[in-house]
């Protein structure tokens, strides 16, 4: 990522071919027609100058160098907070509750972290438009997802209720992992 930003110094002056080895050309095709007209930055000039400055400011360099080209947060922030609506902040949980509370957290994401997309009747795909406050007031259009399922839980109740059968006691005592 960071080669790929200091590259931004060179494609502005129109120079498209660059010195390290990680991201040696820009990513776009050839420039043809109306593209090969752009008004590139001089070599050089002040501009181009201040301008280079300002990409490779060490202190952005770092924050660049932690982006990640491919993996966004999205799915741990929404596993944060479906851990929130399993264990909420205003609610105290002994350290047994607590715990299984976040293994059920879990065992939730995972079965439903790859759910496809709502269909309509006909087949097509339903999405919905959205106005996230980063955006200030531009919309994003978002895939639906389908409905979330609980099917790990008639599993889990059907190995309980199984173990329980087999050995009553067991489940009274104490597991020796906690």
């Amino acid at each position: 990522m960071e080669a790929k930003w200091r590259s931004l110094v060179n494609h502005i002056q129109d120079i498209h071919d660059h010195d390290t080895p990680a991201f040696s050309s820009c990513a776009h095709g050839p420039l043809d027609g109306d593209q090969c007209n752009k008004e590139w930055l001089d070599p050089g000039s002040l501009a181009a100058v201040k301008l280079e400055n300002i990409i490779m400011r060490t202190a952005l360099l770092k924050d660049v160098r932690q982006l990640s080209p491919q993996h966004q947060t999205f799915s741990l922030e929404a596993y944060h907070s479906l851990i929130l609506h399993f264990a909420p902040k205003h609610t105290g949980f002994s350290y047994l509750g607590m715990y299984s509370r976040l293994l059920l957290a879990a065992l939730h994401y995972n079965h439903n972290a790859n759910r496809e997309t709502a269909r309509r009747s006909d087949g097509t795909e339903k999405y919905c438009v959205r106005y996230p406050r980063f955006k200030k007031g531009a919309h994003v259009v978002l895939p639906i997802k389908e409905a979330a399922s609980y099917g790990y839980a008639t599993s889990l109740m059907k190995a309980l209720r199984e173990s329980y059968t087999n050995s009553p006691s067991a489940l009274r005592e104490t597991s020796p992992m906690i």
